[in-house]
């Protein structure tokens, strides 16, 4: 088992490293923010692209914390390639196989160890806003905190649901306002 498999499974069980999954599997504590204002999807210009670099970079830094080490984490589906995905550069490992509960593939995982650093994502940021990538997600090696943004905003999973009612209090403009949080 490697290192990224081991670290976890400690945290998150036999839940797959894919924030959908989180969500609906593990019974954890999280909280969406959108990306946009409006709850815009996709930025369209340099204004845009900017403020979900912004809020990247604030709710990072926040939530997992600046300088922290972290597994970043891409998910493929297996033998199947979106043709404008932009793949990360690490090496896959095969042996990181998840089933899909629904339907009759499997997510192929790359884990790559990294420190967070928001400004040195930047552009991964943007192009997951852009659906340019395969589910991405940053996991903290210290804490299992999952930051795992989207084409649309973040989802966090915090260790409390303490923290959940912080960060809703610390940044309620970007919240959906959707009873389920979705």
């Amino acid at each position: 088992m490697s290192s990224f498999e081991q670290e976890w499974v400690e945290f998150h069980g036999e839940v797959p490293p894919l924030g959908f999954e989180l969500r609906e599997m593990s019974g954890k504590p999280w909280v969406r923010f959108h990306a946009l204002p409006n709850s815009d999807r996709y930025p369209s210009n340099r204004f845009e692209r900017n403020e979900v670099r912004k809020r990247a970079i604030i709710l990072g830094n926040e939530f997992l914390g600046e300088g922290v080490p972290c597994w970043l984490v891409q998910c493929r589906i297996e033998e199947y390639e979106k043709p404008y995905w932009k793949p990360l550069t690490a090496q896959l490992d095969p042996q990181l196989r998840y089933r899909d509960t629904e339907d009759d593939f499997h997510w192929v995982a790359s884990a790559l160890p990294v420190v967070w650093n928001a400004k040195k994502f930047n552009d991964l940021l943007v192009d997951i806003s852009k659906d340019r990538t395969g589910p991405t997600l940053w996991f903290s090696r210290k804490t299992g905190k999952v930051f795992a943004p989207y084409d649309g905003g973040f989802d966090l999973f915090p260790t409390t649901e303490a923290e959940v009612v912080e960060l809703k209090q610390l940044h309620s403009g970007w919240l959906s306002p959707e009873p389920s949080g979705l």
